[in-house]
């Protein structure tokens, strides 16, 4: 890690209230608040408090809010600001995208493996509505970029019309060659989906030079951000034809009451169906202009520093299996690890039981997750690995975190 960014990480670490309690490795779920992002949430419920939502300042402080989100998150994107919608989460993102595009029966619809269900049943969703052929890539979790490019185009053909995938899976941390992905998918004449919940804080988004058409991502993981709040990129291009899910008065470009309607084309808030919490609002932005702060490609870069030192600390641990993306085109800030035949739920309940560590099980993978972010040291993934030596040598642990825990969803 290079010098300059060091004081940047302890001032993240001790502006981060959540690691001065909890070995807190689980951004992938929900990352840890710093003051700042709380303060701002405050500073607009005490405004909402003292003068009243629907003031002329109240709302005038709205629209800048907004705004303001808008063009951070267009810079945090690589996109323009005229692209941006902002919605409730990743997951309506995605929805948006896939049921934007014209299916039918027999049109071919291409994910993968190692998708949340967030991406997933919106998938199968296609299948169950208009008898779409959902095919799917496998991926297991040693694969190259150059393997998955190849597996990708064995599955896109001329009647593949959406592909739906994560560009980080939330099941292994692989990162996915989505530049290769998408330009073979577009030759065939399918529209890209991008299920961006590992995304978005963690890696650096140039959605233009992706060349994507719909990239969603939220704000309460690698963020850092609160809870119910998602951004949506569309391509400028896409926005007119891809048709919006749910419709409110943004949808409508203009209506009365006798029977007209005209209906938005071109303008990505007809994605947007209501309002959204303004203290939310305020708290998010706090979060993407931190990151943009903090810097994009130095985040990145000391996520994977992180788990490179879990690989070496954790992976040489006998009895320990590692299951993540380990080469340096698809390691990520996700560290994934298994000891065979103890339940990682179990592993989960007795890191946080013992010492405070906060992270998560992947039923899915068969694995222990571990989100490297920023504020985490070196020191912290020592921790972990030596409650994990104790696990794979004695081959369980101790009975009273033999229980069934851990999220189901993150």
């Amino acid at each position: 890690m290079a010098t300059d960014h060091a004081a940047r990480w302890a001032w993240m670490r001790e502006h981060t209230p959540a690691t001065k309690r909890y070995v807190y490795l689980n951004a992938g779920f929900c990352g840890a608040r710093t003051i700042e992002v709380s303060d701002a949430m405050k500073r607009r419920i005490d405004l909402e408090m003292e003068i009243g939502p629907t003031t002329k300042e109240s709302m005038d402080d709205r629209a800048d809010l907004t705004k303001r989100l808008r063009i951070a998150t267009a810079q945090m994107m690589g996109a323009d600001v005229d692209e941006i919608a902002i919605t409730g989460n990743t997951t309506e993102g995605v929805n948006i995208g896939v049921n934007g595009v014209a299916l039918q029966a027999g049109d071919r619809v291409v994910t993968t493996n190692i998708e949340h269900g967030g991406g997933m049943i919106p998938a199968y969703w296609t299948r169950r509505k208009y008898g779409t052929e959902v095919t799917i890539v496998p991926i297991e979790h040693g694969n190259g970029s150059g393997e998955m490019v190849e597996r990708f185009d064995q599955a896109i053909d001329d009647k593949t019309k959406l592909v739906i995938l994560s560009e980080i899976s939330y099941a292994t941390g692989q990162t996915l060659p989505l530049a290769e992905i998408v330009r073979l998918a577009h030759a065939r004449g399918a529209t890209v989906v991008v299920d961006g919940a590992q995304t978005g804080g963690h890696i650096p988004i140039d959605a233009h030079a992706l060349g994507v058409d719909v990239y969603a991502i939220p704000a309460h993981k690698w963020l850092c951000g609160p809870e119910g709040l998602g951004m949506l990129y569309v391509r400028r291009d896409r926005i007119a034809d891809l048709d919006p899910v749910k419709v409110s008065g943004r949808a409508a470009a203009s209506y009365d009451f006798a029977g007209h309607f005209e209906a938005k084309q071109g303008d990505v808030t007809k994605f947007e169906v209501s309002t959204n919490s303004t203290p939310v609002v305020a708290g998010t932005l706090q979060a993407v202009e931190q990151y943009l702060e903090s810097g994009p490609d130095a985040v990145w870069d000391r996520v994977r520093e992180l788990t490179h030192y879990g690989e070496d600390r954790i992976g040489g641990i006998a009895g320990v299996e590692l299951t993540g993306g380990r080469t340096d085109s698809t390691r990520s800030g996700l560290f994934f690890f298994s000891v065979p035949g103890v339940d990682p739920a179990f592993i989960t309940g007795y890191l946080q039981g013992e010492a405070h560590v906060v992270c998560r099980s992947v039923k899915q993978a068969g694995s222990v997750r571990l989100s490297m972010h920023v504020y985490n040291t070196e020191a912290e993934v020592e921790t972990v690995a030596e409650l994990i030596a104790k696990v794979a040598k004695d081959g369980n642990v101790p009975e009273q975190y033999r229980v069934a825990a851990g999220p189901v969803e993150g």
